[in-house]
């Protein structure tokens, strides 16, 4: 709800029927997550361009998987492998400190986050977090 009123951005969420799932982490961060991975996301869309930011959920008997798409730029190839690095952004704003610590939020609750982008067509990221 917290990013529904943005004029040129279709945000659209699947939680494919699932309901009440637990992990052991401080709702906090987890929300710290989600939030700097969203907004990156609608960051990455052009102001003329209609974005479309898909969250997608699903779970085996073991995880969740979050996965978090949209439409916008991409990521270059030079900065993909910087990507999760502290003091690393693209913005001309901010201090590029978001995604490094969203990884080290993920990876202290012995989750993984990755991402696949293709220039020019967007962005996903992902994050398999064990169910408690």
């Amino acid at each position: 709800n917290l990013f529904n009123d943005i004029e040129n951005i279709k945000l659209n969420a699947n939680f494919n029927n699932i309901e009440n799932l637990t992990v052991f982490a401080d709702k906090e961060k987890l929300m710290r997550v989600f939030n700097n991975l969203i907004k990156n996301a609608i960051q990455s869309i052009e102001d003329d361009q209609q974005g479309v930011i898909n969250i997608d959920i699903s779970t085996d008997k073991k995880n969740v998987l979050i996965k978090i798409s949209d439409n916008g730029k991409g990521i270059d190839d030079d900065m993909k492998l910087k990507l999760f690095e502290p003091n690393f952004t693209t913005k001309t704003g901010g201090m590029g400190l978001g995604l490094s610590i969203v990884k080290n939020i993920v990876n202290d609750i012995n989750g993984s986050i990755w991402f696949n982008s293709e220039l020019g067509k967007g962005t996903t990221f992902y994050v398999k977090l064990q169910l408690g």
